[in-house]
């Protein structure tokens, strides 16, 4: 019968691109579990800006109105409306980027 011989010790693309194996060692060191992670990731992901032109001023008011009616900021009801909607969106702690 034949046999395999798997070296696990010895990975030569890791070897031979340093600069991205140290750049993963950077993003993961200190986090304890893979939650914390994507929690970290979360606040550290680049931010942009997001907007939206020419929407009716009666959808805006009534966005606006419901977001206050529900104690939250625009931001805050936006990302309530997208978990609604079924997006996997994090919670509001976890997106607060001014807490890095």
């Amino acid at each position: 019968m034949a046999r395999l011989s798997v070296d696990l010790g010895s990975d030569k693309v890791a070897e031979r691109d340093e600069a991205e194996n140290r750049k993963l060692k950077k993003l993961t060191r200190g986090r304890p579990s893979v939650s914390k992670a994507r929690e970290q990731g979360w606040k550290e992901c680049e931010r942009t800006g997001w907007s939206f032109t020419n929407i009716p001023v009666p959808i805006k008011e009534m966005f606006d109105a419901e977001a206050e009616k529900r104690g939250l900021g625009k931001k805050q009801f936006l990302y309530h409306c997208l978990r609604t909607g079924g997006l996997d969106i994090p919670a509001d702690d976890v997106l607060d980027a001014r807490r890095r």
